[in-house]
């Protein structure tokens, strides 16, 4: 019996064990997750990526940000400088009021009701989820158990 490499990975390459994943569904057509690695050299590394579901094929794309631990400190750094910048100078409430709008006509849209009155589930006719919600209706990040390491294979 002989042993068969994966067709997406080199030979002897393992995986990354995640010691942490979270993620949320944005409204619209986007997922947003978080995940924590570690590498096979014992590093530590950060993969954010955006799954984006095209509407004509259904196939989703994703979009990865790799963020190694030597980058840690400056990256976290210049997150939290954005993050400072955006509660200070947040959207107004004009734009903030078009997109709730455009949201709840894509969601009747999808759910067949163009007529129908708009949803009044809090999440601004965007998704459902069994995690808390944020103070503005959008659903909060789903939190995760990291995987077991599976066993090497002999």
């Amino acid at each position: 019996m002989s042993a068969v490499a994966s067709p997406s990975k080199p030979e002897g390459k393992q995986d990354s064990d995640i010691l942490f994943q979270t993620y949320f569904k944005s409204v619209g057509p986007r997922t947003y997750a978080a995940q924590v690695k570690r590498a096979g050299n014992g590093n530590h590394f950060v993969v954010l990526t955006e799954g984006k579901r095209d509407e004509n094929s259904g196939e989703v794309r994703k979009t990865r940000l790799y963020v190694f631990s030597e980058d840690f400190s400056a990256f976290f750094k210049m997150l939290q400088e954005t993050a400072v910048f955006i509660r200070a100078n947040p959207l107004p409430e004009e734009i903030k009021q078009k997109r709730a709008s455009y949201w709840k006509k894509k969601a009747r849209e999808e759910k067949g009701q163009k007529d129908g009155p708009a949803p009044r589930n809090g999440t601004e006719g965007g998704p459902q989820t069994d995690s808390q919600n944020r103070p503005d209706g959008r659903p909060g990040p789903r939190r995760f158990e990291p995987r077991r390491p599976t066993p090497a294979r002999k």
